[in-house]
């Protein structure tokens, strides 16, 4: 019986946080856009934080529970990230050939090589500190004004926020307009907060019963089920750029879903902890 609510919890906490980051997209989309911040940031930010909201709730809230949290953290972390290069970009590449644009290879890719080599270093102690994590969030920061500069001077990097946006739309057409109705819109916004804060939980609290009842760690449940749970936002997202015809946006979805990972996840996690 125990085994089998353990299910039903991690199976629901995945809904609630699929359906809290649709959500918190719709929501912050529009109301972005009616305070007149331009659709290029609305796409780097808000619809590409929002697909990885799921890892963030989740690895905060198993490294503030008890013990074994922190390897469900860490699991789901890497995990998400071997996810997004393997199980993403193998289905998107097996629908489609993904086109691969230059600034990626040329600027995001050593970037993902350097900050994964900075941040397996950082592990070889068995821990990240919260030093470390605050400096991992100071490179979040960087990189996201970086980004957002870039895009402004840069056709490459300001199409690929707008197509960003443009897959958010075939969720929800609204998203790219400005608020209509603000109290709604807000509405939806605490939805969402509320529908991951819960659904963290209750997958968190349900894949630690799921290791106990199978015998294995909690680093081996991070790095399998809670990652591909919480991977596949970005999997939908990548696969509807792929079959429309954006394989560069699939490409980059990964890469920046990766980058946020290790940097902001992995950063805000520790520098919460206790």
């Amino acid at each position: 019986m125990e085994t089998l609510w353990a299910v039903v919890q991690f199976a629901a906490g995945f809904v609630l946080l699929v359906g809290g980051a649709e959500l918190l997209i719709r929501g912050a989309s529009r109301i972005a856009l009616r305070l007149g911040i331009q659709p290029i940031v609305v796409g780097l930010t808000v619809v590409a934080f929002g697909t990885s909201m799921p890892e963030l709730l989740v690895s905060v809230t198993a490294n503030l529970s008890n013990a074994g949290g922190g390897d469900i953290a860490i699991g789901n972390i890497v995990g998400s990230n071997i996810a997004n290069l393997g199980l993403i970009l193998g289905l998107c590449g097996s629908a489609y050939a993904l086109g691969v644009n230059r600034h990626i290879v040329m600027v995001e890719y050593p970037l993902l090589i350097g900050v994964t080599i900075v941040f397996s270093a950082m592990l070889l102690s068995g821990a990240l500190v919260q030093w470390q994590g605050v400096l991992l969030v100071a490179g979040m920061i960087a990189f996201i004004g970086w980004n957002i500069l870039t895009a402004r001077r840069q056709y490459t990097m300001a199409h690929a926020a707008q197509e960003n946006l443009e897959v958010a739309v075939t969720v929800d057409a609204k998203i790219a307009r400005p608020s209509e109705q603000p109290w709604f819109d807000v509405l939806l916004i605490m939805m969402g907060l509320g529908g991951l804060v819960l659904g963290s939980d209750w997958l968190v609290s349900g894949a630690r019963t799921i290791a106990l009842v199978l015998g294995v760690s909690d680093m081996v449940i991070g790095l399998t089920l809670v990652a591909v749970g919480t991977s596949l936002p970005e999997a939908a997202t990548s696969l509807v750029a792929t079959f429309r015809g954006q394989g560069d946006l699939a490409i980059g979805n990964v890469v920046g879903s990766n980058l946020f990972n290790m940097l902001g996840i992995a950063g805000l996690t520790a520098a919460s902890s206790r």
